[in-house]
């Protein structure tokens, strides 16, 4: 019986919202004037080659080996073969105008050039590796690439390549492969087939492979790849869906280390006033004796006694909605609930002493009447501060925002992560498993925890991504963020499952395409 096509549109995670797309950089190395044949490339490009990147003997100009459409300043491009200390190799002469030898003359030490005896082995690797600037925003795509043939060489054997896309290393999740075969003289132009889609910010990888062909004169050129912006949208996983994605302002930096301990968790950094913001919603603002539970994770860099990590509160003239404070690390986090009387606090809890540059858990609970506070799965706080009403009034217009004021007052600096409301009031049972299930070494245990307690909105903050593997016969599906499929690659439905998903073989269509936003 034919099994049928369970395939991904591509395992580089798709974004939901179009990339910022800059022109077109291709890397030929064809340059004038011409440097000396076969000396090693230097390990970065750009502005800043210059003769001082290589030494002078060897021919090295300024702007050495980049022509297209302008420099790429946030992406570097290193060089490296599976030999330690070996480089491709580039060289100019009148019968092949500039290219990337993929061979090092320690194959042939003592041989002349033409002979076979020092040829790139079989199955050797050479690698290309393309790295955004850490907290850029920018990504890649690798478009395509152009592998040549020497001429005159009256190869007896064409050349075969194997060739991959990777992300993050060499041995990463595979984007996009394939091969190709050419004989002597001729140069082929590979399409990788990602051009259009969305990156990431991790390294991408071109890896090389030779696995046939009489002589090593193999050769790269014209690399065409696109520096563009990933969707800086903090995606929400929970089941109020895209309706509570939030915004993120400038300086919001995206995709550092996260507060859970599994593998592949990242969270947010905030500083200065930068925030996420997610627009008034009725499911977020629940009538003011409806429960309802807030959870964060938060790691603090810094205190001055006045920091709002979370925040949904109307602010001008009568105060409705509440807000959580950072207070200083023996006195711990404070959660305050407003009561509509011009700026009247109705609730105000405070406990959980922390120490900075760590990671803690702080969840508040509101059950229709009163509120508790728990710090790292342990209820810190119930009583109320002196003075306080003991009303609450739920906010009609408030925006909720992460990281600072929904105007960028008052800004908490260090991470976030894990940003979760219920419309229900949480146990301390269930708060107390979320903080040792994060702590825990399970990888893709939190996420689906928070999801099947009923989060609506949860902003998770790791990059998607999606792996598919054959378990028991049927395709299984491992992925961060939100999962989507289509039979068309026209109409995308968002599956509300959790990680790992098997498809399920009853009414499984001939060919399902996944992919996954943030």
């Amino acid at each position: 019986m034919k099994r049928p096509a369970v395939r991904m549109l591509l395992t580089l995670a798709l974004l939901a919202a179009p990339a910022t797309r800059v022109l077109a950089t291709i890397l030929t190395f064809e340059t004038q004037p011409a440097a000396a044949s076969n000396s090693p490339m230097p390990q970065d490009y750009g502005d800043g080659v210059s003769a001082a990147s290589m030494p002078a003997a060897e021919g090295a100009r300024e702007n050495l080996y980049l022509e297209g459409n302008g420099w790429t300043p946030n992406v570097t491009v290193a060089y490296a073969t599976e030999r330690a200390g070996e480089f491709p190799h580039y060289t100019l002469t009148t019968e092949w105008p500039g290219a990337c030898w993929l061979w090092s003359p320690s194959f042939r030490t003592g041989l002349p050039i033409s002979s076979d005896a020092g040829a790139m082995p079989s199955g050797f690797e050479y690698r290309v590796t393309f790295t955004p600037a850490p907290g850029s925003n920018r990504g890649v795509v690798l478009n395509s690439f152009v592998l040549d043939d020497r001429a005159g060489y009256f190869d007896a054997v064409a050349h075969q390549v194997q060739w991959r896309v990777a992300r993050g290393t060499a041995a990463g999740a595979v984007l996009a492969s394939g091969s190709a075969t050419f004989a002597n003289g001729e140069n082929v132009v590979v399409q990788t087939g990602l051009t259009g889609t969305e990156p990431d910010n991790e390294p991408v990888v071109l890896v090389i492979k030779r696995i046939a062909g009489t002589e090593d004169d193999l050769a790269l050129d014209d690399i065409d790849f696109d520096e563009m912006g990933f969707s800086t949208a903090s995606y929400n996983i929970g089941s109020l869906g895209a309706a509570a994605d939030g915004v993120n302002a400038p300086g919001v930096v995206l995709n550092q280390p996260g507060a859970v301990a599994a593998g592949g968790d990242h969270s947010s950094h905030y500083a200065g006033g930068s925030n996420t913001t997610v627009p008034f919603l009725e499911e977020l603002n629940p009538p003011s004796d409806s429960p309802f539970t807030i959870e964060f994770w938060a790691r603090p860099e810094a205190w001055d006694n006045d920091d709002a990590p979370v925040f949904n509160r109307v602010s001008d003239g009568d105060r409705s909605g509440w807000v959580f404070f950072q207070r200083g690390e023996a006195e711990g986090w404070n959660f305050r609930m407003y009561d509509g009387v011009g700026s009247d606090v109705g609730w105000d809890l405070t406990g959980g002493p922390y120490t900075m540059n760590t990671w803690n858990h702080v969840v508040a609970v509101w059950n229709g009447s009163e509120p508790e506070l728990f710090v790292n799965g342990q209820s810190v706080d119930t009583t109320n501060a002196d003075g306080k009403s003991g009303n609450f009034l739920a906010s009609a217009t408030a925006t909720f925002s992460v990281g600072a004021y929904d105007n960028g007052g008052t800004p908490f600096t260090g991470q976030l992560d894990e940003v979760a409301f219920y419309r229900t009031a949480l146990t301390g049972a269930q708060i107390l498993k979320h903080f040792q299930t994060a702590l825990g070494v399970g990888a893709g245990t939190y996420s689906p925890l928070v999801r099947s307690d009923g989060a609506v909105l949860y902003l998770q903050q790791n990059p998607p991504t999606l792996d598919i593997a054959l378990t028991g016969g049927e395709p299984t599906l491992t992925f961060t963020g939100k999962l989507s499929q289509s039979a068309t690659l026209g109409t995308w439905t968002d599956l509300p499952v959790f990680s790992p998903y098997t498809v399920p073989a009853v009414g499984r269509p001939e060919n399902n395409f996944f992919r996954v936003r943030r």
